[in-house]
């Protein structure tokens, strides 16, 4: 398989946008658990990881997920994670965007109009 393809659960490839590797959620479960593992082991110092680390994931995720991965593709995927995780924790804990809550009956946030007002203004 090459770099620019990802199974699905389905077995179907799929090409990212741009030629660039679309990760699927089975994908990032796995890189996930590396990253806790390589942490756990203590190959992760002052926020970053080593290069034994990345060297250790590219291979556990090559063998796990069948496919041509290599150090760049986690790199880039961290740098995705970690600029979304600071976008939904600004959000939900942002000084100024206090308000908005997620409700998990119908899996959306929520917010009064005013919240969402001073989002916009933002």
């Amino acid at each position: 398989m090459s770099k620019n393809e990802a199974f699905e659960n389905n077995g179907k490839k799929e090409q990212g946008t741009k030629g660039q590797l679309k990760w699927t959620d089975k994908m990032d479960n796995a890189f996930l658990q590396a990253m806790i593992t390589q942490q756990d082991m203590g190959n992760r110092i002052n926020g970053n990881f080593s290069t034994q680390a990345y060297n250790d994931m590219v291979e556990e995720l090559t063998t796990k997920l069948q496919m041509d991965l290599d150090k760049n593709h986690l790199k880039n995927r961290l740098k995705t994670l970690k600029q979304r995780f600071s976008q939904w924790y600004d959000l939900f804990r942002g000084t100024s965007l206090s308000g908005f809550s997620w409700n998990s009956n119908t899996k959306f946030i929520e917010a009064e109009d005013e919240v969402w007002n001073r989002l916009i203004e933002r």
